[in-house]
């Protein structure tokens, strides 16, 4: 398995899927505050025009047409014509009737910016690393893509689409959304720079990427750290600190995240029994499953079921 493929499996475990909001015409000496909205991955491509987004502990930055924003973890955001503007709040442009067929204008005066925003959602009760560890304002520019053509056409294509305005264009635009993200975590991992901590920088480390495919590739193995340790090439003491140093969780303790994270999807996307998914879990019964499965989540596995 491949470090592009921990990331895919990753990311179809957290059952990961994007939706738009909508298209934004905004117009004249613009400011719109959009509020936190739980740990949605938030998008907003340029059309046209230019604006700037800032997030909150950031500074301004400056998009421009075919430009790509990614914000993770639902932070407040403001789009803005410039940084100085008062901003108004998006629910009150939302309640005022801003938006109709799609389509939230604001402003008035020459066009400032055409917009189109989206978001990717995920199963918001799992913790994992990759999602925390991601920054909290990533810029995708097309003239930063001139070794990954496949990046800079999907980008293209999603502007492309939506001025189409077709059957089938939110479909088709949400999975171009999902594809450009993996796309650029994936460009995350291979820049990583030895010295860095994160997820993203482990899959990138020759010795933690090993411990890390070990993990995914057999969940129902019960991992020691000193089998860990001999798989990564390194000592016991040594091994545990630079994987806690640098995941952000100790080994077991993100093994049994993402034996949680499979044992989630498969009570979520099959009818396998529930012995059969405590075993491929890495748990030797129902019983004991079910115990740490409501101790991390609060409900139990047949409710989670039911409710999912």
């Amino acid at each position: 398995m491949s470090n592009s493929d921990i990331v895919s499996e990753v990311f179809a475990t957290l059952r990961l899927q994007s939706q738009l909001y909508f298209e934004a015409d905004l117009r004249g000496d613009f400011s719109v505050q959009i509020p936190r909205e739980r740990r949605r991955i938030r998008f907003h491509l340029v059309r046209r025009g230019r604006c700037c987004l800032k997030v909150p502990g950031g500074d301004t930055v400056e998009l421009n047409e075919g430009d790509l924003a990614i914000v993770p973890n639902g932070v407040e955001q403001i789009l803005s014509k410039t940084p100085d503007t008062p901003p108004v709040l998006l629910s009150q442009l939302l309640e005022g009737g801003a938006c109709v067929d799609g389509v939230l204008r604001h402003g008035e005066g020459g066009g400032a910016a055409a917009l189109l925003c989206g978001f990717c959602r995920f199963d918001e009760e799992i913790d994992h690393p990759v999602i925390a560890g991601l920054p909290p304002l990533v810029v995708v520019r097309p003239s930063d893509l001139g070794a990954e053509p496949w990046a800079a056409t999907a980008i293209r294509l999603m502007s492309l689409e939506s001025g189409l305005g077709g059957q089938g264009m939110t479909g088709i635009l949400s999975r171009l959304l999902e594809i450009i993200f993996l796309q650029t975590v994936r460009r995350m991992t291979q820049a990583a720079c030895a010295g860095e901590n994160g997820f993203i920088a482990a899959l990138a480390d020759a010795q933690l990427s090993r411990a890390l495919h070990a993990m995914h590739g057999r969940p129902e193995v019960a991992w020691t750290i000193s089998e860990l340790a001999r798989l990564a090439g390194m000592s016991r003491g040594r091994f545990a600190q630079k994987f806690a140093r640098s995941v952000g969780v100790p080994p077991i303790d993100y093994l049994t995240t993402w034996r949680l994270m499979k044992a989630r999807a498969l009570l979520a996307g099959s009818n396998l029994d529930m012995a059969e998914i405590a075993q491929r879990c890495g748990y030797k019964s129902v019983p004991s499953f079910t115990r740490r499965f409501k101790t991390a989540f609060g409900i139990g596995p047949g409710g989670f079921r039911r409710s999912a």
